[in-house]
């Protein structure tokens, strides 16, 4: 039993051993057989779904599982464990059978130490595992400690040691509900009073892409050397804006503010009207179209947004629950029904895994012959565009395609030429596209011009909400469209940048450089 209980953990040294740490505590607590296999019996009993759930996600369970139980209907919950449960319930069967057997008879200790020497035991296994807890806890970084969920970080040390991982990604899991709630209460509700009463077209339909990890010195539009967006460049009526920066080198921290222009590190500032709510309250037909998890620590906030639209529709495994996404193309088909289907005005966000660490499991194998996987995936990302371009295209009515990646990487700044998430100051420099079909250009020659004359100007990624509201002729108080790309004098705010330490949290991109470790520092 004590073999099967560990079985599990072997996914990693450090699981193994810390499994055996703790299960050791318990032995010399107890310091009595009976209590240690009535202990060990409902781990074993559980053995078959933890294989399992192994073979499905790579890792022992516990927190992902947790996010999905706490989420999920008990229907979709079922569908999870269907496979396995007939050989869970034999199994289960067999090991009552045999444990009630055992305990059955009386039993002797664990060992024949006395008191003194198995709490001085007790004590240094627990010091060992505690104090390295506790000194994590303390040292989490700033920008992630306050405003991401740091019991991701103490359930990381425990997540492979079966079945305690299950005890920390509890809390885990639990603190990120609470995380989740407390941003989909934060985001706002109230009525919007729009200046003018909406009247789209009924063929209107407005697409904003979101990128990931996509850095704009890798665009050969932007100038790069090697072809990554040959399919985009043929794009006519194209638009590249060519200094648009992102104040966030993470997707957690950047989507809010494209979405609603809520930047959680400004001080004073709080998330305001969503552009899906507010293409709700418009008379939107509207849709979230991701590649990404729906739930986990980097993914849940950004689902709090997706919850607002009509249509959600997660191409990931497992309905985006659990397990690694799939080739972004999964998408596309949803994104042309939405297009061709489409019975009034439409809204569509696509959130594309673009060029996400690993890069090169982001793009099919025709992709492959640029030099790097992250130039592929740049080149997989070019076509994905060039096909949702081609469907607006056919549909023939106004329509309008945003696209700005939430963030960049490292490529080769310190990370040994394996793209990497990093402050670098190339980080925060991103693409940002604007096509416009002709019907659209046709009812807006003005914001076209307006357009047209910004593409050397400075933006922040705050601009992005305003500017998708003015494409739609969508306006009301505080909509941010005095930074609209769209607009014939666009404000420009002081770009403000977050780094991951405390000394670099807050730095004006315009007057900054990057240090000798490869952090963007102020001038």
């Amino acid at each position: 039993m004590g073999v099967l209980a560990l079985l599990p953990a072997c996914t990693a040294l450090q699981g193994v051993i810390r499994a055996v740490v703790l299960w050791a505590v318990v032995a010399l607590l107890f310091n009595s057989r009976r209590v240690l296999l009535a202990l060990f019996l409902p781990v074993v009993m559980l053995f078959p779904a933890a294989v399992y759930y192994i073979s499905i996600s790579g890792t022992p369970p516990g927190y992902p599982l947790w996010l999905i139980l706490f989420y999920c209907s008990v229907p979709v919950v079922v569908g999870y464990v269907r496979p396995v449960l007939p050989w869970l319930c034999v199994w289960i069967g067999i090991w009552t059978v045999l444990a009630g057997f055992y305990l059955a008879r009386p039993r002797g200790p664990v060992v024949q130490w006395g008191i003194p020497a198995r709490l001085g035991a007790v004590a240094a296994l627990l010091a060992w595992i505690v104090v390295p807890t506790v000194r994590l806890w303390q040292h989490l970084p700033p920008t992630r400690g306050g405003t991401e969920n740091p019991m991701v970080a103490i359930h990381s040390r425990f997540d492979r040691a079966w079945p305690w991982g299950m005890a920390t990604g509890y809390v885990a899991a639990r603190r990120e509900t609470r995380r989740v709630t407390d941003m989909a209460r934060r985001i706002s509700h109230e009525p919007i009073h729009f200046l003018t009463p909406p009247r789209p077209d009924p063929r209107q339909v407005i697409v904003l892409v979101i990128g990931e990890s996509a850095r704009r010195d890798h665009h050969h539009i932007y100038g790069y050397g090697s072809p990554t967006t040959p399919e985009m460049e043929q794009v006519d009526s194209l638009l590249h804006f060519d200094d648009m920066v992102t104040p966030f080198d993470y997707t957690v921290g950047a989507v809010p503010v494209i979405l609603s222009g809520y930047d959680r590190l400004r001080p004073g500032g709080g998330p305001g009207h969503d552009l899906v709510s507010v293409f709700n309250a418009a008379g939107y037909d509207t849709w979230w179209i991701s590649n990404h998890p729906r739930l986990g620590p980097y993914d849940s906030v950004i689902g709090a947004y997706s919850e607002q639209a009509h249509h959600i529709a997660y191409t990931t495994v497992h309905d985006g629950l659990m397990s690694s996404p799939v080739l972004d193309e999964r998408m596309l088909p949803v994104v042309d029904d939405a297009v061709t289907g489409a019975k009034g005005p439409v809204f569509i966000v696509l959130h594309l895994f673009g060029s996400h660490e690993n890069a090169g499991d982001r793009y099919p194998r025709g992709f492959g012959g640029l030099g790097t996987a992250y130039d592929n995936s740049i080149a997989y990302t070019d076509h994905m565009l060039a096909h949702v371009v081609s469907t607006l295209h056919a549909h023939g009515g106004p329509a309008v395609l945003f696209y700005v990646s939430d963030h960049g990487v490292r490529v080769s700044e310190c990370s040994g030429g394996i793209p990497a998430h990093g402050d670098v100051r190339a980080a925060y420099e991103i693409p940002f596209y604007l096509w416009a079909s002709a019907a659209w250009r046709a009812i807006h020659p003005q914001a076209d011009q307006a357009a047209h004359d910004n593409l050397h100007a400075p933006f922040m990624l705050s601009a992005i909400p305003g500017s998708v509201l003015d494409a739609a002729d969508l306006h009301y108080v505080g909509d941010g469209r005095e930074q609209s790309v769209l607009s014939a004098r666009p404000a420009r705010p002081r770009r403000i940048i977050h780094g991951d330490s405390s000394a670099n949290q807050n730095v004006d991109y315009d007057h900054s450089h990057d240090d000798g470790r490869c952090h963007i520092a102020p001038d």
